[in-house]
């Protein structure tokens, strides 16, 4: 669980993380070991209220004009 205040939390089950491999210059060990962490999360489906959807929703428009942030 992840507490965001003490009235709003995400669930495990909500939040995804999967190591990668992290592109960029690097040393010895580039692309030999996973480096990098994406972390996945649905703010649609999630079990956020509708308040912290939207503000979110809006920002990662804001933030990211060309992608899709889920």
């Amino acid at each position: 669980m992840l507490y965001i205040s003490s009235n709003v939390s995400i669930a495990d089950r909500e939040i995804s993380f999967s190591a990668i491999r992290a592109q960029g210059a690097g040393g010895q060990n580039v692309n030999k070991v996973a480096t990098a962490i994406h972390l996945r999360f649905d703010i649609r489906a999630s079990s956020l209220p509708e308040f912290y959807k939207e503000r979110l929703l809006k920002l990662s428009r804001q933030l990211f004009p060309e992608t899709v942030l889920l």
